[in-house]
C-alpha cells in the first residue's frame, strides 16, 4: 500500500498536531526534544515543522513527537499562560481493557457533540485524541478530558497535556504522533468507529475527517462541565517554615507542609510524618545519606523531637531502616487498592449508567 502523503495531508496533519516543540521518536522507544545549538527547541509550528511532518509520514522519514504546551505572552512580552491545540489520553491497561476505556470515552464525547479519535498505539494500548479549531487553555483541555474519563471510570494517569504550566526551560511531557512511516501494520493508526473500530490505514482519510470535525471552545465547554475537582477538607498544620527546593513530588509536599496537628498534639505526629517522608524519598530514589540529612533537618524545623534527645540520631537511623522495610510494601498496597474498577462494573454516562457503553471487547 502506498503511504506517500499528499501535500494537503502534510499541511493538515501539521495543523492538527501543532504544539510547543518537537521531539525525536526512536523505534527503540527513545523520545527526546529536538534542540538547537543555542539550547532552544525546534518549534512544532511553521515551515520547518511541516517539513518534519512530511518526513514523519513518508516511508523513509524520521518519526517525531510533540510537546503540546505553547506559551502565550501579551504585547509587552509578559507570560499570560499556556495553550494547546490538542489533547490525548493514553491507556496501557492491556489491549482489551484499553480499548474498552477508549470506546467508552469516545462515545460519551459523541453524546455531547464532540468528535474524538481513537488510535491503536505501538504497545498493548490505545490513545484518544481531540483536536481544536483554536488553541485552548491547557487547564481547560486537561480538566475536560479528566471529567469525561471520570464519567466512564477510565484511568486518568496519562491525560495530556500532563502539565498546564511550565517553569523556566522545561517543556513538559510529549506524545508520539500517529502514522509514522516506520510502523508495524495496524499500529499508530486511527480507528473508524462507524466500521467496528477497524483501522484507518491512510493518513489522508484521517486528516480530511479530523479537520472537518475539530472542536470549538463552545463545544468543549460541554466536556469541561463534567470535571468536578475534588476539594479536600482544609487541614490544620503546625506553623513550620520550609523554603528548600531539593525535594520533588509527594516528598516535597510532606516536607513543606509538616505534620498535621490535633488538639492533643500541637506539634502534630512528627514521628509518623518523618516516617512518611522517608518512605516517599526511598520510592523516589534518594540515597540514605540524603534521606538521613533531610530527616534531621525536618526534625529540627518541626520542633526538634529527636534533636533534643542524646540518642536522637540513632532513633532517626532506626526510623529510616524501618522505612526501607515498609516503603515498597505500602506502595504495592496502595496500587492494589487504587486499581480501576473491575470491567463488570457498569460505567456511567452523563445521562445514566451503562448507556451504550462497553464492558468487554465486542468488536
Amino acid at each position: 500500500m502506498d503511504r506517500t502523503p499528499t501535500p494537503d495531508t502534510v499541511t493538515g496533519f501539521a495543523s492538527l498536531f501543532q504544539g510547543g516543540s518537537m521531539a525525536q521518536s526512536l523505534t527503540d522507544g527513545g523520545f527526546f526534544p529536538m534542540e538547537n545549538p543555542d539550547g532552544t527547541f525546534y518549534p512544532a509550528t511553521g515551515d520547518a515543522y511541516q517539513n518534519a511532518i512530511e518526513g514523519h509520514l513518508k516511508r523513509d522519514g524520521e518519526s517525531i513527537g510533540v510537546y503540546p504546551l505553547m506559551a502565550v505572552h501579551d504585547p509587552e512580552g509578559v507570560l499570560q499562560g499556556f495553550t494547546v491545540w490538542w489533547g490525548c489520553v493514553d491507556w496501557d491497561e492491556g489491549r482489551e481493557e484499553s480499548l474498552v476505556h477508549a470506546r467508552n470515552t469516545h462515545e460519551v464525547l459523541a453524546q455531547i457533540g464532540i468528535t474524538g479519535w481513537v488510535e491503536r498505539s505501538r504497545s498493548k494500548g490505545f490513545h484518544l485524541w481531540v483536536f481544536f479549531t483554536e488553541p485552548l487553555p491547557a487547564r481547560i483541555v486537561r480538566d475536560g478530558l479528566m471529567g469525561v474519563c471520570n464519567v466512564v471510570g477510565a484511568p486518568t494517569k496519562e491525560v495530556n497535556p500532563k502539565q498546564t504550566s511550565l517553569v523556566g526551560k522545561k517543556i513538559g511531557n510529549g506524545m508520539r504522533l500517529p502514522y509514522p512511516a516506520l510502523r508495524e501494520p495496524g499500529q499508530h493508526e486511527m480507528l473508524n468507529p462507524k466500521a467496528l473500530y477497524s483501522q484507518i490505514p491512510l493518513a489522508d482519510s484521517f486528516v480530511a475527517s479530523a479537520l472537518e470535525t475539530r472542536i470549538t471552545a463552545e463545544q468543549w465547554a460541554a466536556a469541561h462541565v463534567l470535571y468536578k475537582k475534588n476539594e479536600p477538607e482544609p487541614v490544620r498544620r503546625a506553623s513550620y517554615s520550609y523554603t528548600g527546593s531539593r525535594l520533588t513530588g509527594v516528598a516535597e509536599a510532606i516536607r513543606r507542609n509538616g505534620p498535621r496537628t490535633t488538639s492533643d498534639k500541637p506539634h502534630g505526629d512528627r514521628s509518623g510524618t518523618l516516617f512518611s517522608l522517608a518512605c516517599h524519598m526511598i520510592r523516589q530514589g534518594y540515597g540514605d545519606g540524603d534521606i538521613a540529612k533531610e530527616l534531621r533537618e525536618a526534625d529540627t524545623d518541626w520542633g526538634g523531637k529527636y534533636a533534643k534527645r542524646p540518642d536522637g540520631g540513632a532513633l532517626l537511623d532506626t526510623l529510616l531502616n524501618s522505612a526501607h522495610k515498609k516503603a515498597w510494601s505500602n506502595s504495592e498496597k496502595f496500587l492494589r487498592e487504587n486499581q480501576p474498577s473491575p470491567k463488570s462494573e457498569s460505567p456511567t454516562t452523563p445521562q445514566q449508567k451503562g448507556a451504550g457503553l462497553h464492558t468487554e471487547r465486542d468488536a
